[in-house]
C-alpha cells in the first residue's frame, strides 16, 4: 500500500514534469534552492555546537516550533497545492482507514516537503557534537517532530474539508493567503526590527513553547545537555502524547471522511441578467459582461486585484521607516503598471471554457475590446485615485499632470500589449473552481516570464510619456507634466486601438490551436 501509493505520488510529478521543459527548469531551481537552505542550516547547526548549549536549545525550539505551526497552517490558508492523495480522490478504493493513516504518513515524509524537514530534523544532531547523549536523542526526538508537523498537516486538511469544499471559504482563504505573502517585505522588516529590539525575550518564548506539542519534541535534546534530565523525560513524554492525539484524531478523521457522501454543491436562483444588462446587446457588449461576471466571481481574477490597496500601504511603510517620499510619487504608475499585464492571462482563465467565444463566431476584435472595456471601468478610476490621493496628502499638485500622464500612459499601453501577449502565449493557470494557488511545477516560472515579457513591452511603448513626466518632475515644469498627459493618453488610447486589432487578429487565426493547448492542459 505505502510503496504503491509513494509510486502513484512520484508517477504524477514525473508526468507533470514530461508536459513542460519549463518545469524542469523550476524544479531544477527549487532544488538548488533547497539544497543552498540545507547548507546554510549544517552551517549554522555546526556553528551553535561551539555556542552556549543555551543558543542552541533556543534556536532549535523555536525553529521546531515554527515548523510544526507552518506545517499546521499551511493547509487550512493553501488548501489545493498538493492534492495527488487527497481522501476525496482515495475514497472510492476500499481501503481501511487504518493502513490508509500508515501509508499517507509515510508518503507525507517522504514528499519534498517532508523530505526537507527530516533531513533538518536529522542534522540537529550536529549542533550537540560537544554532547554524545544529545547527539544520539535528537535524530530520534527530530523524528517525533516530524512526524507531528505531517500529522497535524493532515489533521488540519481533515478538519477543513468539509468548508474547503465551499467555494466561499476558498475565496476568502485565497484573499488571506495572498496579503501576507503580499506584505513579506514590510512584515519581515517590521519583524526584524521586533526581533532585534527584543532578542533577550526570545529565551523566555522558548520555555513557553518547549512544554506545549509544538517545541516539547525539539527541546529535548537541549535538555540534557543543560543537565536537566527531569524536564527532558517530562517534554518527551509530551512530544509523544501528542503525537498519538494527533495520528487518532487523524484517524477518525479519515475513517469519518472514507464514508462521508461528497459534498454537492448547491447553487441559489437566478438573479436577472447581472452585469449582461450593463452593456448594449453587441458582441463587444457581450464579451464585457461576460467578462464582468469573472472579475465579480472569479476568485482567480479577484485575487489579482489584492495587489491594488497593498501598493500604498507598502510606500507608505517604506517612505516612513526610509525617509523615501519620492515612492509616494510613485503610487499611482506603480498600480497602473500592475494593472496593464492582468489582461495577459485572459484566455488562459477561460479554460475550455473558450470555446463558447469560438462556436458562436465572435471576432477577435470583439473579444479583445470587450475584455478591455470591462477592465477599463475599473482600472482607470483605481490609476486616478492611486495618483490624486498622495499628491492632495503632501500637497505636491503640480506634479499631478506628469503623474497621471505616466500611470494613464503604461496602464494604456500595457491593455493593448496584454491583448497581444494573450492571444499568443497560453499561461499555466489553476482550473475553474480550483485554488487560486494550485499550479503544476514551472507555472510560477512561466508565468513570471510571461507577465515580465509584457511588462518589457508596456514600458517600452510608454517611453515618450515617462520621458516626459520624468524629466516634469526633475525639472518642475507644468507644461512637460501636460505634455506628459496629453501623450500618455493618446498614444496610450492609439496603442490599444492596435493592440485590439492586432490581437483580433491573432485570436481568429489561432482561436482553434489555443482551444486545443487549453484541452491539453486541461487533461480533456
Amino acid at each position: 500500500m505505502v510503496a504503491h501509493l509513494l509510486s502513484l505520488r512520484w508517477r504524477v510529478m514525473g508526468n507533470g514534469l514530461r508536459r513542460s521543459a519549463w518545469q524542469i527548469v523550476a524544479l531544477v531551481i527549487g532544488a538548488l534552492y533547497g539544497v543552498g537552505v540545507l547548507v546554510a542550516l549544517v552551517a549554522g547547526l555546526v556553528a551553535l555546537s561551539f555556542a552556549p548549549e543555551r543558543w542552541g536549545w533556543t534556536a532549535a525550539v523555536l525553529v521546531g516550533s515554527v515548523a510544526v505551526l507552518g506545517w499546521a497552517v499551511v493547509p487550512l490558508l493553501a488548501r489545493g497545492v498538493d492534492q495527488t492523495l487527497s481522501v476525496e480522490k482515495l475514497r472510492s478504493f476500499p481501503i481501511p482507514a487504518d493502513r490508509l493513516l500508515v501509508a499517507l504518513l509515510v508518503c507525507g515524509v517522504l514528499g519534498i516537503p517532508g523530505l526537507v524537514t527530516t533531513i533538518a530534523a536529522l542534522a540537529t544532531s550536529l549542533s550537540w557534537l560537544q554532547h554524545p547523549l544529545s547527539a544520539v536523542v535528537a535524530p530520534i526526538s527530530g523524528l517525533v517532530g516530524v512526524l507531528t508537523c505531517v500529522a497535524a498537516s493532515r489533521v488540519v486538511e481533515s478538519a477543513s474539508s468539509a468548508l474547503a469544499s465551499r467555494r466561499r471559504y476558498r475565496e476568502v482563504m485565497g484573499v488571506v493567503v495572498f496579503v501576507p505573502v503580499l506584505m513579506a517585505g514590510p512584515l519581515i522588516g517590521l519583524a526584524g526590527q521586533g526581533i532585534g529590539s527584543a532578542a533577550e525575550q526570545l529565551p523566555r518564548i522558548a520555555e513557553v513553547a518547549a512544554w506545549t506539542p509544538l517545541g516539547a519534541a525539539w527541546a529535548v535534546p537541549g535538555e540534557l545537555a543543560l543537565g536537566r534530565p527531569g524536564e527532558a523525560l517530562a517534554k518527551s513524554a509530551i512530544a509523544v502524547v501528542s503525537l498519538a492525539l494527533l495520528l487518532l484524531a487523524w484517524r477518525r478523521a479519515l475513517a469519518s471522511a472514507l464514508v462521508a457522501p461528497p459534498v454537492e454543491q448547491r447553487t441559489g436562483p437566478a438573479k436577472g441578467l447581472g452585469p449582461f444588462r450593463w452593456f448594449p446587446g453587441t458582441p463587444t457588449g457581450a464579451v464585457a459582461a461576460r467578462a464582468a461576471v469573472y472579475w465579480l466571481r472569479d476568485p482567480r481574477y479577484g485575487g489579482s486585484l489584492v495587489v491594488v490597496p497593498l501598493v500604498p500601504v507598502i510606500a507608505v511603510f517604506l517612505a516612513l521607516t526610509g525617509g523615501n517620499t519620492w515612492l509616494l510619487y510613485a503610487i499611482g504608475p506603480a498600480v497602473a503598471a500592475l494593472l496593464a499585464v492582468t489582461l495577459s492571462a485572459d484566455v488562459s482563465y477561460d479554460g475550455t471554457a473558450f470555446a463558447a467565444h469560438l462556436s458562436t463566431g465572435v471576432s477577435g476584435r470583439a473579444d479583445r475590446a470587450g475584455r478591455v472595456l470591462t477592465l477599463s471601468l475599473f482600472a482607470v478610476p483605481l490609476v486616478v485615485l492611486a495618483t490624486v490621493l498622495p499628491l492632495a496628502v503632501i500637497g505636491a499638485w503640480q506634479q499631478l499632470p506628469a503623474l497621471l500622464g505616466m500611470g494613464l500612459g503604461v496602464m494604456l499601453s500595457g491593455f493593448g500589449a496584454s491583448s497581444v501577449a494573450s492571444a499568443m502565449f497560453l499561461m499555466p493557470v489553476p482550473a475553474a473552481g480550483e485554488s487560486p494557488f494550485k499550479s503544476p511545477p514551472g507555472a510560477s516560472v512561466t508565468s513570471t516570464l510571461g507577465m515580465y515579457a509584457t511588462w518589457l513591452v508596456s514600458f517600452a511603448l510608454a517611453v515618450p510619456e515617462l520621458a516626459l513626466g520624468i524629466a516634469s518632475l526633475l525639472t518642475g515644469s507644468v507644461l512637460l507634466g501636460v505634455l506628459a498627459l496629453v501623450v500618455g493618453v493618446v498614444l496610450g488610447t492609439v496603442l490599444v486601438v492596435v493592440g485590439v486589432g492586432r490581437g483580433g487578429a491573432l485570436l481568429d487565426a489561432r482561436g482553434p490551436e489555443l482551444l486545443t493547448r487549453l484541452r491539453s492542459a486541461r487533461g480533456a
